[in-house]
């Protein structure tokens, strides 16, 4: 069976709880296997402690590897397996390249320090302004209602006597007379 060999890249999220000795194993069986099934490994980079875009297994966090490797396509069933039976990978992605200048590198990927907040401010749908923060909006200014002066709200509204004489400019037959009437609505 001729099979060419290939360029494929896979990356590793490892368990947050692993020390440094721990993610150094990690890589260095992920290696061991590839290098003994014959393949060659380009490159290996450790990309740290990084905050995960959603919750894997309960964890947030996790240690990012990038391994680039040219090996046939028949070690990549073997690598699968060991990624599946490892209780300490909690994410695993293997792609193939077709040419080597189209691999990528974790150095591309920025630097999370200080996003923390940014990103919980975003979950919430505002920046800045949520109940616990320090950067509060003042609260809306309300203009208060003018209070009815409680002694003229009592007194009735008086009528005004218009006098049946009429100016020399109002036509006679437009001006009426109105008599004032006392509170319980009786004329005067």
């Amino acid at each position: 069976m001729n099979s060419t060999r290939r360029v494929y890249e896979t990356i590793v999220v490892l368990h947050p709880e692993l020390d440094d000795e721990g993610v150094e194993t990690q890589v260095t069986n992920v290696t061991s296997l590839l290098e003994g099934k014959g393949a060659e490994i380009l490159r290996s980079e450790r990309g740290g402690k990084r905050r995960l875009a959603y919750p894997i297994k309960k964890q947030r966090y996790g240690y990012y590897n990038l391994l680039h490797f040219r090996a046939e396509a028949e070690v990549l069933e073997e690598l699968d397996r060991m990624y599946r039976l490892n209780e300490q990978i909690i994410r695993h992605l293997t792609v193939r390249f077709d040419k080597e200048e189209h691999l990528t590198s974790l150095t591309r990927m920025g630097d999370d320090e200080g996003r923390d907040e940014d990103r919980d401010d975003r979950r919430r749908g505002r920046r800045g302004d949520y109940r616990g923060g320090e950067e509060r909006r003042p609260p809306r200014a309300v203009a208060p209602r003018p209070e009815p002066d409680t002694e003229s709200a009592r007194e009735e509204p008086s009528v005004s006597t218009v006098s049946a004489e009429a100016s020399e400019d109002t036509p006679a037959d437009t001006v009426e007379q109105v008599s004032e009437e006392s509170a319980d609505g009786k004329p005067e």
